[in-house]
């Protein structure tokens, strides 16, 4: 018997929800931003297919997955957006990210020597002063050794000026000191290496130059706090629940926007979207309301949406979540997985014909915030999710007034 499997491997290489057939359609009719290299690569592979295939079989998956936001049918763009959302959020249920608080810009780190650079205890060396003496002896005879070879590459008549001044200043201080500056220098080093660790004792912690790095330092700290607490005061307080509150608002709305495409699922999509756009609920959101093709729905004259907008929300959208900080994954393993999501999208093994029979949004459930909020504990995470007034996503699907359920592309 036959392999039936096999045979209908073909069935997953073809991409029937792409928009254009070939790069140079989508170029031009969507703006897509192609670079010289992927031109170069399109003159290869021209139809839209083929050249998605050879972006994967490169591992080129970031510019896999901006074409991809470009061609792909808009509302299956938004359903592969929303499944990269979830995922992105599943990651950072598992590994979230750590914390940051503004009082820690510009602190001081610790300088920790590690075990293997210290010195050991109670390790000291026999000291030999004539050793010392010999070596340090040498080490000036072989200086003034050197002086002497590349003073001889200087001008005679400035090297002849240079030494008369020289002599003159000497002749001064030996007249001083009954000996020249060099014959001084030479006496006091040996001197310190005859008398180690005897008299010649510095007192580190009480020395001028500690007590004033110390009193700099202190200056540095009160500068750094009085500059943090000027910032703290500045920014405006985060309302913990409000925010997880528009994030499940934003994966609501566009949840019911996918199912019904219709005008108040997309203005509820700009309304919701504008409370965030910084994050990456809000700006699916919005990226949902531009999938429409109508700028003023609900208005008396249609205001198109201009070519390439989709596409450039959700290319930065991808962008957005790759760079996400938390996670288990790094940017390069990010793309690879929202392009194997949007391929699955794009040859038509996932949409969300199942969710919409169980009456379920892929988010309810999941509990995804729970812990996630940059400013609070997990406690918090879990506390603002049991809100009252926030609508449980569950219900996304039958909220709809008067709306009809699409269960199917549009």
């Amino acid at each position: 018997m036959p392999n039936v499997s096999n045979q209908l491997d073909w069935m997953n290489k073809h991409l029937v929800l792409l928009q254009h057939k070939t790069v140079n359609e989508t170029v031009e009719k969507e703006l897509f931003p192609a670079t010289t290299e992927l031109l170069e690569i399109a003159e290869n592979y021209p139809e839209s297919e083929d050249f998605i295939h050879e972006l994967d079989n490169r591992k080129e998956y970031k510019d896999a997955c901006c074409f991809l936001a470009y061609n792909l049918h808009h509302r299956a763009a938004v359903w592969w957006a929303y499944t990269c959302v979830l995922d992105l959020l599943k990651e950072l249920k598992k590994a979230p990210a750590k914390p940051r608080d503004i009082e820690d810009i510009g602190k001081p780190k610790p300088f920790n020597i590690p075990d293997w650079a210290k010195t050991p205890d109670n390790l000291e060396p026999p000291y030999d002063a004539d050793k010392k003496l010999a070596e340090f002896r040498e080490y000036r005879d072989k200086a003034f050794a050197a002086h002497q070879e590349r003073i001889k590459n200087i001008d005679p008549e400035i090297r002849k000026d240079c030494e008369e001044a020289v002599e003159i200043v000497m002749k001064e201080i030996r007249k001083e000191h009954g000996q020249d500056l060099f014959d001084m220098l030479n006496a006091a080093c040996e001197k310190i290496i005859k008398n180690h660790n005897q008299d010649f004792v510095i007192d580190i912690a009480n020395s001028p130059i500690t007590k004033a790095k110390k009193e700099l330092q202190d200056k540095i700290e009160a500068s750094r706090k009085e500059t943090i607490a000027t910032i703290k005061a500045a920014l405006p307080k985060v309302d913990i629940k409000a925010k997880i509150k528009n994030k499940i608002s934003a994966l609501d709305s566009v949840y019911s926007y996918i199912v019904s495409p219709n005008e108040y699922n997309a203005n509820n999509c700009v309304s919701i979207g504008n409370k965030g756009p910084d994050t990456p609920e809000g700006l699916l959101a919005l990226v949902a309301f531009w999938s429409f093709g109508d700028l003023a729905p609900e208005g008396k004259v249609v205001v198109k949406t201009p070519a390439g907008l989709l596409g450039n929300g959700i290319n930065s959208l991808m962008l957005m979540l790759a760079l996400a900080p938390g996670g288990e994954k790094k940017l390069k393993e990010r793309y690879e997985t929202y392009f194997k999501l949007g391929y699955d999208v794009a040859i038509g093994k996932s949409n969300w014909s199942k969710s919409v029979e169980e009456g379920k949004a892929p988010h309810s459930e999941l509990n995804l915030y729970a812990g996630m909020d940059d400013n609070s504990s997990a406690q918090q995470g879990e506390d603002s999710l049991q809100s009252p007034d926030i609508t449980p996503a569950s219900q996304v699907a039958t909220n709809i007034p008067n709306k009809p359920v699409i269960n199917r592309f549009k």
